[in-house]
């Protein structure tokens, strides 16, 4: 009985060798899918996007202005209407506009 043991492969200890590549080459196939390119870069800008940037600074210029107790369309005598436009340009700055 000792003789056929001995004959026999066994394939018992090679079966936690292979779940661990199994594993490995799953875990490299998740990962192939994440490394692709953003899929956005593949979008263009619309002609109303300009006007869209506008909207959005303005509206988050507004509520700046309304948290912090500053009226929302200062006069340009005023301190805050020197504060509107730096905040209105740096939203605008963040979102990829220049100063005409």
């Amino acid at each position: 009985m000792t003789g056929t043991d001995t004959a026999r492969p066994r394939l018992l200890p090679a079966l936690p060798g292979l779940a661990c590549l199994f594993a490995a080459l799953s875990a490299m196939a998740l990962l192939s899918g994440c490394s692709s390119p953003p899929a956005y870069r593949e979008w263009t800008a619309s002609p109303d996007v300009p006007t869209v940037a506008y909207d959005e600074c303005t509206e988050q210029v507004d509520t700046t202005m309304r948290l912090r107790g500053y009226p929302q369309r200062p006069l340009p005598e005023t301190p805050q209407y020197g504060y509107r436009k730096e905040m209105f340009a740096l939203c605008m700055r963040r979102k990829g506009y220049m100063a005409e």
